[in-house]
């Protein structure tokens, strides 16, 4: 059998690699930024420019009635003590954004820039619009406007980048609101807190966090990059090209920002098929920043964090092929009945998480399961769309809290 010891190594490989993604390296890199980072925990003592640099407010909306004036009134509301613009790229809406954002605009003249796109353009050829002509002696603060800013989120986004002239992006933290027992809010919050974790840990030891959450970043104007045409994820392609071009990236734990969690399985299930196609669009394009990965800390945290993370579906599906060849080949009982079990466990999960929450039993490790494997088919056929070609990206305003749309 000279396939055996292949097969078996692969088989290693494969469950090494998807444990190193989802459990090694948060665990690596959120221990060595806690012995390093102790004593850094506490806001710094920046002393306060004469003159804080001028900041533009990027944000593109399509469809966003039931959550823009909430989020007007929290860009009005911030205490940046610098000039700040705020400019809205409404991509062809057909609810009454159009309408909620003449009226704020009436009400507080010179505050807000419109622009209404001629035709459906896409979050990022919105935002290519908006910051195009803009001076690059400014800083860009990107949000979505299901993100609810609190009144300092925009001076903490900009603190940083004062305290060190080479960070050109700086990530906001998000606050998850809306939990419910029911639905996959919890599993949700828990992931992204655990996000939160690994990119604090990255920006403490090598100050480049691998992406920011999209929904309220900043980064300096002198570092945007056009997104490319059909682009998807436009967050994940400003901040590599920044670091493309030598900028630092950190995340700020005080610049806060509230954003209803994600509620409904289908819902997330569409959104992070459209992510995983954008994803592989920035693997190819920034291969060279995370092959090798032991060329530099930048390379191992984007292998390790994203590039793992993303193939994980492809490595379950090879790692389960090796391991039916190996029952094949040897004929092994106990390895033939693990797969049953592993299997049918799987399958039982898939099935019976809807009926139990149907009567109102929730147990948060058989819907985990259900969301893992929910989440990497999602991944699997971003994918295929990728291999299919991207014709347009376009997007639909996700579900998040029931109660903010």
């Amino acid at each position: 059998m000279p396939w055996l010891p292949f097969l078996l190594l692969l088989l290693l490989l494969c469950v090494t690699a998807v444990v190193h993604t989802y459990v090694l390296y948060p665990l690596l890199v959120t221990w060595a930024a806690a012995r390093r980072c102790k004593d850094r925990k506490e806001k710094p003592t920046v002393p306060s420019p004469l003159q804080w640099p001028a900041v533009d407010v990027l944000m593109a909306v399509h469809n966003e009635e039931l959550v823009l004036a909430k989020k007007l009134d929290s860009l009005l509301g911030q205490d940046y003590p610098g000039a700040l613009a705020f400019h809205i790229g409404n991509d062809r809406s057909t609810d009454r954004t159009s309408g909620i954002l003449k009226e704020y605009d009436a009400a507080f003249p010179g505050r807000f820039h419109l622009r209404l796109n001629p035709e459906r353009s896409g979050k990022p050829a919105t935002i290519n619009a908006l910051a195009a002509g803009l001076s690059e002696a400014r800083i860009f603060v990107l949000t979505d406007a299901s993100v609810l800013l609190r009144s300092d989120t925009v001076t903490e986004l900009v603190r940083p980048m004062l305290h060190n002239e080479n960070i050109g992006v700086v990530d906001a933290r998000m606050v998850h609101i809306g939990l419910e027992q029911a639905g996959i809010s919890r599993l949700e919050d828990q992931y992204i807190g655990r996000e939160v974790a690994v990119k604090q840990g990255e920006s403490c030891l090598w100050q480049r966090m691998i992406g920011p959450f999209g929904g309220c970043w900043a980064l300096r104007a002198e570092a945007f990059v056009p997104v490319p045409p059909n682009f998807l994820v436009d967050d994940f392609y400003l901040c590599m090209a920044a670091y493309e071009a030598g900028w630092l990236g950190v995340s700020s734990p005080l610049a806060l920002a509230h954003e209803g969690v994600g509620q409904h399985l289908a819902d997330e299930f569409r959104r992070k098929s459209r992510i995983g196609a954008g994803n592989w669009q920035n693997l190819v394009r920034f291969r060279h920043l995370w092959w090798p990965p032991w060329r530099d800390p930048l390379a191992f945290a984007f292998f390790s964090h994203k590039v793992l993370r993303w193939i994980t579906p492809h490595l379950l599906l090879i790692g389960a092929a090796c391991w039916v060849a190996v029952i094949l080949l040897t004929g092994n009982y106990w390895a033939g009945l693990l797969l049953v079990v592993v299997t049918a466990t799987a399958g039982i999960t898939m099935v019976i998480e809807p009926a139990l929450a149907f009567f109102g039993i929730h147990s948060t490790r058989v819907r985990a399961l259900r969301y893992f494997a929910a989440m990497n088919l999602a991944l699997l056929l971003g994918f295929f769309r990728f291999l299919n070609g991207i014709s347009t990206n376009v997007w639909q305003p996700s579900h998040r809290h029931d109660n903010d749309g």
